[in-house]
Parts: structure tokens; sequence; C-alpha cells
């Protein structure tokens, strides 16, 4: 069995009403955005956070040091949680990051749950 590593991207101000609950039912039963890994074993490398609305991305460097980390571990996918799109529109500190993430060769697919 093919074995897939993907990480979850989500947003911040998300973490007050979010558990990561739904993400993580939709990777285990390979449902809605995640169908694409029915028959690959899965391992999630990482379920990161963005570091605020107000967050200075080209000189923040814990945001740096985050986003680094996650692209060393090679994932072979980044999911983009709907909870980072703002009346149909991704965020623009989310795209920011997935520019970032997509400069270093990184898939990202917009979708979890």
């Amino acid at each position: 069995m093919e074995k897939v590593k993907i990480a979850v991207l989500s947003c911040l101000k998300a973490t007050g009403v979010c558990s990561g609950a739904a993400c993580f039912r939709a990777i285990n039963n390979r449902e809605k955005h995640f169908d694409i890994y029915k028959d690959m074993d899965v391992e999630v490398v990482a379920f990161f956070h963005c570091n605020g609305c107000d967050c200075d991305y080209s000189s923040d460097v814990e945001y740096l040091e985050k986003i680094e980390y996650v692209c060393s571990l090679e994932p072979d996918a980044v999911h983009v949680g709907k909870c980072t799109c703002m009346e149909g529109n991704l965020c623009t500190v989310i795209e920011k990051m997935v520019k970032y993430i997509e400069d270093r060769g990184i898939r990202v697919i917009h979708g979890t749950h």
C-alpha cells in the first residue's frame, strides 16, 4: 500500500470553535477532500495554524521557523482547511502561506472536510 504524508493548515481564529475533529474524521474515513487517499496509508505529519491576521509574515521569526519545519517534513500535500475561506475567498494571510508552501514544491489542496 502506498504511503502518503500530509499536513493540514487551519485558521488561528478558528481554534476558538474548532477541535480539528471534523478534519481528522474526514482523514481517517478518507472522506470529502481526503477521498483521494482511499487506497493509501496516510501519515499526518502536521496540523498547524497561521499566526493570526496581524502577523508580518515577511519578518515573523516564529512563523518562518514553523512553516520551514513543516516544509522540511516533506509532506506530499498540505490541505488548507475550509476555515481559511472568508465568504468564499481564501484569506489573504493564508494565500501568502500557500504561496510559500507551493514555492517549495509541495502540493496544496484546498479543502478538508
